[in-house]
């Protein structure tokens, strides 16, 4: 059961794409709001279909509805069922009222949920949650999202988690959390089993990283050259020659952070933010073997915390990569079309998204973050002071970066992980007995059988040597 993203169609240019913007009576600010002032919330809760038998999501379903929530279920089977289901939704909109559209799944789902939003114009106010279910949950891992339903499903009930984020595409394909292009990209644990990938969780992606580096390789895409603005005011399909740079050379590693780790074990991305309006590019060019032999040196001659090597860590509002052979690309562990053409941009602040708290916006950083107000000049005041924050967060990857390989082992685990694994463990050691037992009483029926037979088997002996005594005196 793929999890894929749509390509998304606009209506008005925002940032070099095009975005719709038509308005209707679900955008005013007082339709369409969750109801703060009951204590009954109304979900829509998008499953996928992998997780229908987790007996954890049923229980927190039930729980929350005995409190009196409604939770709308509805379970994936076929590429393109997100996008239904949230058609759905939006069309009923007037009659159904969600509070929240939920993602029950892995990054994938979320993606799927958010690009289907945009496809059909949704209602702006319109917050999203996500209920983590995937392989490395690097997105809920990042921001705190709980792994255990209950707490997951509660925090996508309370409307003062709701917070303005970015939307990250790639050739106008929806990621929330990273996207890798170039030979990096094929490290993915797509092809692996899903009970294997239960098993190993985020290891998985490890292991499929070691099994590329070692076994295939990976090989530079030579020849790539990127694009990138110098000021955050143009646009990748509208600029002129002195708002861009360019960079030139065998790409060997191109991550593309809205967040910031992957495989919940390395920060790919260490200071990307959610809503910032800008993308975090991790860039690094030439071979394996060199690049790793250049960071050994420099950890060994400058320290740890100087040693950076050739990467280059780029904060911009769009970049464009081509090469004159096919690039591929991963969004959240999902692979895209390959192209020689990657477009990559954001739309500032364009869903609503329940998260735990600030630790991944900007009103957690030292950067002073816009605050919500009501008014109109108010609101431009903030817009400007927005503005002015992104100007001054952008990096054409010209500022050296300290602590940057002990940052990047500072990935981010998330609560509950715990409480998801004991019903696992427990699975297992109750087979583990099972099998045990059986094992057992096998041996003990053989132990038994094999005894009843050899006793058996004396009996008849010592009949035949009482027969040959009687016998044998008779015929002498």
């Amino acid at each position: 059961m793929a999890e894929t993203s749509n390509a998304v169609h606009h209506d008005e240019r925002v940032g070099g794409l095009m975005v719709p913007t038509t308005t209707s009576e679900h955008n005013s600010p007082s339709n369409g709001k969750p109801h703060q002032g009951s204590s009954q919330h109304k979900l829509l809760l998008v499953l996928h279909g992998k997780r229908i038998d987790d007996e954890m999501i049923r229980e927190a379903i039930q729980q929350l509805k005995s409190e009196g929530h409604e939770i709308v279920v509805r379970v994936t089977w076929d590429s393109g069922d997100v996008d239904q289901f949230v058609k759905e939704a939006v069309e009923l909109w007037d009659s159904q009222r969600y509070d929240t559209l939920v993602a029950g799944g892995g990054d994938g789902t979320l993606n799927e949920l958010v690009a289907a939003l945009l496809k059909h114009n949704a209602p702006r106010n319109i917050s999203i949650a996500q209920l983590p279910l995937g392989t490395a949950n690097d997105l809920a891992s990042a921001t705190g999202i709980s792994l255990h339903p209950l707490e997951a499903l509660r925090l996508a009930m309370d409307p003062t988690t709701v917070h303005p984020v970015d939307i990250a595409l790639v050739n106008g394909e929806v990621f929330m959390n990273l996207a890798t292009a170039g030979p990096v990209s094929e490290v993915s644990s797509k092809h692996m089993s899903h009970t294997l990938k239960k098993v190993l969780g985020p290891v998985a992606v490890a292991v499929a990283g070691f099994r590329q580096l070692f076994i295939t390789g990976l090989p530079p895409i030579k020849g790539t050259k990127i694009i990138y603005p110098t000021s955050p005011d143009s646009r990748p399909d509208d600029y002129r020659p002195d708002q861009v740079s360019e960079l030139k050379g065998d790409l060997l590693v191109l991550a593309v952070g809205q967040a910031r780790q992957m495989g919940r074990m390395i920060n790919v991305c260490p200071d990307a933010l959610l809503d910032d309006g800008l993308l975090d590019f991790t860039v690094l060019f030439g071979t394996a073997g060199r690049q790793i032999w250049q960071l050994l040196s420099e950890a060994v001659a400058r320290g740890l915390v100087q040693a950076q090597g050739d990467v280059k860590l780029m904060k911009l509002p769009w970049m464009i990569i081509e090469a004159p052979e096919i690039l591929k690309c991963n969004r959240d562990g999902e692979p895209s079309p390959p192209s020689t053409r990657l477009v990559f941009e954001v739309l500032p602040r364009r869903i609503q998204l329940h998260l735990p708290d600030t630790r991944l916006l900007m009103a957690g950083q030292a950067v002073e973050a816009p605050a919500g107000s009501s008014s109109d000049s108010g609101k431009t005041k903030h817009k400007g002071r927005w503005h002015k924050g992104r100007r001054l967060l952008m990096n054409t990857g010209n500022k050296s970066r300290p602590r940057l390989l002990v940052d990047l082992w500072k990935a981010q685990q998330p609560p509950g992980r715990l409480s998801r694994m004991i019903p696992g463990l427990k699975r297992i050691l109750g087979k583990t007995l099972m099998y045990c037992g059986l094992l057992a009483a096998g041996f003990a029926i053989g132990y038994s059988t094999q005894g009843r037979l050899m006793l058996g088997s004396g009996s008849r002996k010592n009949a035949h040597y009482d027969e040959l005594c009687y016998v044998v005196p008779f015929i002498h």
